[in-house]
């Protein structure tokens, strides 16, 4: 038999370094010495000496903490989940990914062209102190920014230029091409298996929040944002014989948001199954919901997300590219509108204070030092983190619980459909084409049903040959 396919029999009586995340998030470091140093007041001669008495202890901590149902219920029957996942690995084409390599390989050639045709020249693009020559010094464009090595050409230099002058969209579209062959074309070419897959190993462990993040590649990161990044997805494809099947949650953190607050005109709003930010550019922009044009979604978009962030006028004037006076109306404005969602961000604020912590709907802690610091702009980042982590931490959990949810209702039905990828909001499973329809059922429903909430969970479902197809 294939690797996957080589039952594994698992049994943990306690795992320390999971319960140690669980009990402090923002470590990154779980070394047993540091651990009983932290929870034995000592540093045993041996790790092995040390792990009972840290399982006792920690096992306490978590009962005192209100956290062992967390640890016990989904991150200890998760660690399998990703166990598997990491054996079974996601298909590539390898084919059209070497196709889509040549092909980004001519768009960046291409790209330098133009530019050199713009400067007059060739040089290094990629030379930040040759680009700020060109772009400043041979072309005229205004400095916003300057360090010590000459101009600064970053990210966001380069969009405050973008109306000066039609080299900016070039630049920028060249470095996404050059990013988008270097590290993921030619990147998951270099780590694709004999087999013809690619594994990425997933970290449980790391993000304050309860997000898991993934390494080695990282395919959480695959690009989704523009047209050519999502053409990237067509190069992941279902086993042969199989489909893959894309289910991913509808605006998951905005509805959190609505049930944790209890805002009644948020949660109005998803229970009507209108689409959220028209709402919101409604009742911000003050317009019918029937007129509300594109930008106006957009900018409300903005808004709904960005106040979640904390966000301040003078963000959200550059984010949707209007006056600080008008971004601040609108932040007024959503606050009017939605009173409950304000009301509950104020008290979360107050409480993290309080009590040094935040904690998300499965009680999920996260620790917030910052807000002891006598500087105002470390305690102004720790009231963003205490704002933002109760929800983007709950949509953690509940993407969690489905995740082993599903495997336990598919092996229950006896079909041989497997999770081979989650991306935060989105899981993506193989499984064999006559069970398309059975595997979509029994995915929505358990997703949806994760919690009972006073506004639905909606996961939307896709089928595809590939996993652009899918999605």
């Amino acid at each position: 038999p294939s690797n996957e396919e080589i039952p594994v029999k698992v049994r943990c009586d306690f795992d320390v370094l999971l319960a140690a995340y669980v009990l402090s998030p923002s470590d990154g470091s779980y070394d047993i010495s540091r651990l009983s140093n932290a929870y034995l007041g000592k540093i045993l001669e041996s790790d092995v000496d040390a792990l009972a008495p840290l399982a006792y202890e920690m096992k306490k901590k978590l009962e005192e903490s209100d956290m062992l149902g967390l640890y016990e219920d989904i991150e200890v029957p998760l660690a399998l989940v990703l166990f598997e996942m990491e054996r079974r690995g996601f298909a590539l084409d390898i084919q059209s990914l070497k196709d889509f390599s040549v092909a980004l390989d001519d768009a960046v050639h291409s790209l330098s062209q133009m530019i050199y045709e713009s400067v007059g020249h060739e040089f290094n693009i990629n030379s930040p102190k040759q680009l700020g020559v060109a772009l400043f010094d041979e072309l005229g464009l205004p400095t916003f920014k300057k360090t010590q090595g000459g101009y600064s050409t970053n990210a966001e230099v380069l969009e405050k230029l973008r109306p000066y002058h039609p080299i900016i969209d070039m630049i920028l579209n060249y470095r996404q091409v050059a990013k988008l062959k270097s590290t993921y074309a030619d990147g998951l070419l270099k780590v694709v298996d004999d087999d013809g897959r690619v594994r990425t190993k997933f970290r449980q462990t790391v993000a304050a929040t309860g997000r898991l993040s993934s390494i080695e590649p990282n395919l959480q990161n695959i690009p989704v944002r523009t047209e050519l990044g999502r053409e990237m997805r067509r190069c992941f494809v279902a086993r042969e014989g199989y489909t893959l099947v894309d289910a991913d949650y509808s605006q998951i953190e905005l509805r959190l948001l609505a049930a944790i607050s209890g805002d009644e005109n948020m949660c109005e709003a998803f229970r009507r199954e209108i689409d959220i930010h028209t709402v919101t550019a409604s009742q911000v922009f003050n317009v019918p919901e029937e007129e509300v044009t594109s930008e106006l979604r957009k900018r409300a978009k903005a808004v709904n997300f960005g106040i979640v962030y904390g966000i301040g006028d003078f963000s959200l004037a550059n984010d949707i590219g209007v006056s600080k006076k008008e971004a601040g109306e609108y932040i007024k404005n959503y606050k009017a509108t939605y009173k409950g969602v304000a009301d509950y961000l104020d008290k979360t604020i107050e409480s993290a204070y309080a009590d040094g912590y935040v904690v998300t709907m499965f009680g999920r802690r996260r620790y917030i030092p910052e807000l002891a610091s006598p500087k105002a702009m470390m305690k102004k980042f720790g009231e963003r983190v205490a704002m933002n982590s109760p929800i983007q931490g709950s949509a953690a959990d509940v993407i969690k619980i489905a995740m082993i949810g599903t495997r336990r209702a598919l092996k229950a039905a006896g079909i041989d459909a497997k999770l081979i990828l989650q991306v935060h909001d989105e899981l993506n499973f193989n499984v064999p084409q006559c069970e398309v329809e059975r595997v979509r059922d029994i995915v929505v429903s358990e997703m949806q049903n994760v919690v009972h909430l006073t506004v639905p969970l909606i996961a939307d479902c896709g089928i595809g040959t590939n996993w652009l197809q899918a999605h």
